[in-house]
């Protein structure tokens, strides 16, 4: 009976987030996806626009890490969240804080912003790093709302979460994880 109430109290959540912040989430959506496809885009105009074939190859290094990084959250969430049916793969009736989760908060989003930081260095082009930088920004701002949320839907669980497990840093998460499991 007891996991009813929970499940009926996840949906009546997620039920309230869509309303309050679909309007934020439209507008984000027709500021950011523009810009991720007017870089994507423009990359192939602008490619090593000034020849700087090092600053290419950490491109392409951090394009391999975006791709890598990208892929994880799905196999965390089929691992350790409980997924339901019909769901997608990030609407977890559970706070899934194992693998890649328990060193970053929000892989998902880092990966977008390892995306946009490698179309820059492979254009290297200025405005393509304008587009990136705004699409950095946006996507660093949107990850405060997300904790917002996480913490509405799972209360102290994610508090404590939070204060374990850094927001998007990839070094210092990967430090505390190694120190917490030796």
């Amino acid at each position: 009976m007891n996991e009813i109430n929970k499940n009926d109290n996840i949906i009546k959540i997620n039920k309230s987030f869509s309303k309050n912040d679909a309007w934020k989430d439209w507008i984000y959506s027709c500021v950011y996806w523009p810009i991720m496809i007017a870089q994507m885009v423009l990359v192939f105009f602008f490619y090593n626009y000034y020849e700087y074939k090092i600053i290419s190859w950490v491109g392409w290094a951090v394009f391999v890490l975006f791709l890598i990084i990208g892929a994880l959250p799905r196999s965390a969430f089929k691992k350790y969240g409980e997924l339901q049916e019909g769901k997608r793969f990030f609407e977890s009736a559970k706070l899934v804080d194992k693998g890649i989760y328990g060193v970053i908060r929000h892989p998902y989003w880092l990966s977008w912003i390892l995306l946009s930081f490698s179309l820059m260095l492979l254009s290297q082009y200025w405005i393509m790093i304008l587009l990136g930088s705004i699409a950095c920004i946006l996507i660093y701002v949107e990850t405060f709302d997300l904790d917002t949320n996480l913490i509405k839907k799972f209360g102290d669980d994610y508090i404590n979460y939070k204060k374990k497990v850094p927001r998007l840093n990839l070094l210092c998460g990967l430090i505390k994880y190694f120190i917490k499991n030796n």
